[in-house]
């Protein structure tokens, strides 16, 4: 089963129980590909920082909205993709497009966010195309995932009733002088 999930680095010293659990868990996991999760997002870039409420809906691997709610004192801020391009909407109608999310904030906010990585840091899964280091707990939860620059920590899950999974409920992102919090407050499955 471990070969399926060859692309994830588990450290040497994770028990045989947890490495099973992992891959058990990832591949329930990768299964949530239509969610909700709704919370507060605070983001810390050099001495510069902003906090905001968050709707996210994943529709699939590709499509997705992104309400920021209180950023930077704009409002609402809603990031929408459609698998092809990143749009950018204000609350007094100003619009941005870009070919992904990330370039998109960076344009607009003036902070580059990986929301592409987040798509699967926010359910516990490393993002696809690179090889991740991780750390499980003997559940088979992430608790510190290493990818593309990135350290995401997870200080705390809760139980959902769809296939019996625990959900992150804070995730913690950092790279260099960025630093990203989320608190989700509620996952819709």
């Amino acid at each position: 089963m471990l070969t399926l999930f060859s692309g994830c680095a588990v450290p040497p010293t994770l028990s045989p129980e947890a490495a099973s659990a992992w891959a058990a868990r990832q591949s329930r996991l990768m299964q949530l590909t239509t969610w909700q999760a709704d919370g507060r997002i605070g983001v810390v870039s050099g001495q510069d920082g902003w906090h905001a409420s968050f709707e996210w809906a994943q529709q699939d691997s590709g499509r997705y909205r992104i309400a920021l709610i209180g950023p930077l004192g704009q409002g609402r801020v809603v990031v929408e993709n459609d698998g092809q391009e990143a749009r950018l909407r204000t609350q007094d109608g100003q619009n941005w497009t870009a070919p992904d999310a990330d370039a998109l904030l960076e344009q607009s906010l003036g902070v580059r966010l990986p929301v592409n990585g987040l798509r699967y840091w926010a359910r516990g899964l490393p993002e696809p195309g690179s090889t991740p280091t991780l750390q499980t707990d003997a559940q088979g939860r992430l608790t510190r995932l290493e990818q593309d620059g990135w350290v995401i920590e997870y200080p705390a899950y809760a139980p959902t009733s769809i296939l019996n999974l625990d959900l992150p409920t804070r995730i913690v992102a950092r790279r260099q002088d960025l630093s990203v919090k989320l608190v989700i407050e509620q996952w819709t499955l």
